[in-house]
């Protein structure tokens, strides 16, 4: 029983230390892809990249953005080394004038190590931002939470002869935490946005997670390719 409560306390520590961000800005490109480059402190100091899609569709939801991210310490961190994958989806559900209402559904894959332990968890990381949408630059509140649904635990052989009994195996659930942030952007020419968010970190129990529970990000955002709302066109023979 003490060796379960370690890895599930050891799963809960390490899963938010690189946590998930979506990407600040690109809400209005009309283009077929973009890349998004955002770097600051959210949970630990951390650098994330990510490639974007965006497919047409119907009158309620006018385009999805397809992301994929990944995210990596921006500096080295002793105590764990660590990246984050996530596949997410991202629309605007909800758009009257400027005033819109965007979701966002990631499926976060992390992993890490250090010398007690290695892990790799599952999780789903759901996201709402709600706020004014211009082509020329937006402002929104955004409000996330990521549920982290299971954890795998990998002793070391120092773990092992510290805790007697201490197994390997999957642990769940093993935590999550909400954020509650401001975030804007504002474009530059027709290619790029310039983003910034600052924000509030809390564990799923609205406790201050480890370290500092502030989150502070710039991020930059540059689109290409054809215009995803532009209608097929003609094959000429």
């Amino acid at each position: 029983m003490r060796a379960v409560a370690l890895a599930a306390a050891m799963a809960a520590t390490a899963a938010p230390a690189v946590a998930s961000a979506a990407p600040i800005s690109g809400y209005q490109r009309e283009q077929e892809n973009a890349t998004h480059a955002t770097v600051g402190w959210n949970s630990a100091p951390a650098l994330e990249l990510a490639y974007g899609r965006t497919i047409p569709m119907g009158s309620f939801v006018r385009r999805l953005d397809l992301e994929v991210g990944l995210t990596l310490p921006v500096f080295l961190v002793t105590a764990l080394d660590s990246f984050r994958l996530e596949p997410a989806a991202r629309a605007m559900l909800l758009q009257h004038g400027g005033w819109g209402l965007a979701g966002r559904l990631g499926l976060p894959v992390h992993t890490g190590d250090n010398q007690t332990f290695q892990f790799a968890s599952v999780g789903a990381h759901l996201g709402l931002a709600g706020g004014y949408f211009a082509r020329g630059g937006f402002i929104a509140l955004e409000v996330e939470h990521t549920a982290i649904l299971s954890t795998y635990i990998a002793a070391s052989d120092r773990a092992r002869a510290t805790y007697q009994g201490i197994r390997d195996g999957f642990y769940a659930p093993t935590g999550g935490y909400l954020d509650a942030s401001v975030a804007f952007g504002v474009s530059i020419g027709s290619s790029l946005e310039l983003g910034l968010r600052a924000g509030y970190r809390s564990t799923h129990g609205l406790e201050p997670p480890p370290l500092v529970p502030f989150r502070t990000e710039v991020g930059l955002s540059y689109a290409f390719g054809t215009s995803a709302a532009a209608p097929p066109r003609e094959i000429k023979r």
